[in-house]
């Protein structure tokens, strides 16, 4: 559990102004609005009796704004033991596109304003890629779904600061995705989230919130990695113990162009002579590969395959340069939550590897990760493995 000194005399900065808000883009118009896990549990009803059983304080304001399967979009507060309809809110008891960011917008703008705070942590619960943070089945008529993609919550987001971002999701912590919010000039501290499965249970909203409660001096990074670490807690203990294969982690994005940066190096050096490393590159590329379900999917580890690399190539320089993307990565990955399956497996960020040209999607070809010698280094592979 973290532990924070100096938590006797906490006050607001301002007057009006609390410490935190703690906010949640609750996108459930869709399959997952459903009762799930060992014992049969409402998946929604279940994380909103969690945050109620801790509630808004004066120093720490939750917000959700939810669509479900069936009936309006609605924003709630947050209080202990209940939840408080926002209807100044315009789009509250609204029929609405979730994967629309002027919807997003919307939500963010209205508590922005109805919630003074110091820093903010934002949750997007859903299902999630590298591509998108959100899939609404309903969205544009019955059964016509629309996703909000990585570039709308972008372009929603802008010119607002998110302390903490998270995503209740699958497959978003990807080195590619990370970087594209960096390189987009979005204002996000720290990204929560998994490079592989999330499973029904999610993040502990009751112990999360309840931390934030307790602890509002917290700062940003420490309450990233209180998310992590009290995920870990609730995800390594009996019944979700035997129930999830998942993980998550805590992602510092002020490390993100400095990581970029050597990694790019790394691949600048091997690309020009790839026939020299095509065994090593193999080696390392399976080391690092998981599944997904059944199947690989074409993402591998980021810091399996370059630690793995740095040992099978023979050129000192190279080894070097894969120590020194380390240390990088190292400073970066602030905390994970592994359970016993992937615990030898996962590091913390996703990299896209896949065997072949097809197996790229069109978007992955717009993030400028891939620009960083990147879909070079993938071509010289192909042609010479």
């Amino acid at each position: 559990m973290l532990v924070v000194p100096g938590l006797n005399a906490v006050q607001p900065a301002k007057a009006g102004v609390s410490e935190w808000r703690y906010l949640v883009y609750l996108i459930a118009d869709n399959n997952l609005d459903t009762n799930a896990g060992q014992f049969n549990i409402p998946v929604v009803e279940d994380d909103f009796r969690e945050l109620m059983s801790v509630g808004s304080s004066d120093l720490v304001q939750c917000y959700v704004f939810v669509d479900r399967l069936e009936g309006p979009a609605n924003l709630f507060k947050i209080l202990k033991g209940s939840m408080d309809e926002i209807t100044s809110f315009d789009l509250n008891d609204k029929e609405v596109n979730m994967g629309d960011p002027a919807v997003l917008r919307a939500f963010v703008e209205f508590v922005y304003d109805a919630a003074p705070a110091e820093h903010t942590v934002l949750m997007f619960w859903d299902h999630g890629c590298a591509e998108y943070a959100g899939w609404d089945d309903n969205a544009l008529g019955p059964g016509i779904p629309d996703m909000l993609t990585h570039y709308e919550v972008m372009e929603a987001l802008k010119g607002y600061k998110v302390d903490v971002m998270g995503f209740d999701e699958c497959l978003v912590g990807q080195i590619e995705v990370c970087y594209e919010y960096v390189m987009n000039d979005v204002k996000v501290d720290y990204f929560l989230a998994s490079e592989t499965y999330t499973g029904w249970r999610g993040y502990p909203y009751d112990w999360t919130l309840g931390e934030l409660v307790d602890h509002p001096d917290m700062t940003p990074r420490e309450c990233a990695i209180m998310f992590i670490e009290q995920t870990d807690l609730l995800l390594n203990q009996p019944p979700y113990q035997a129930e999830i294969v998942t993980d998550h982690a805590a992602i510092d994005m002020g490390k993100m162009k400095e990581l970029v940066g050597s990694f790019h190096s790394l691949a600048s050096m091997i690309t020009p002579d790839m026939k020299s490393f095509v065994r090593a590159i193999s080696m390392a590329r399976g080391a690092a590969t998981f599944s997904y379900g059944a199947n690989a999917i074409g993402i591998i580890d980021f810091g399996t395959f370059v630690d793995t690399l740095g040992k099978y190539a023979k050129p000192l320089d190279v080894k070097q340069a894969c120590v020194e993307v380390m240390i990088i990565f190292h400073d970066t990955i602030l905390a994970t939550q592994l359970t016993q399956a992937v615990d030898h497996h996962l590091t913390g960020l996703g990299l896209l590897f896949p065997q072949h040209n097809a197996e790229i999607d069109d978007y992955y070809l717009g993030y400028q990760f891939m620009d960083e010698e990147w879909m070079a280094f993938l071509e010289a592979f192909w042609n010479k493995g």
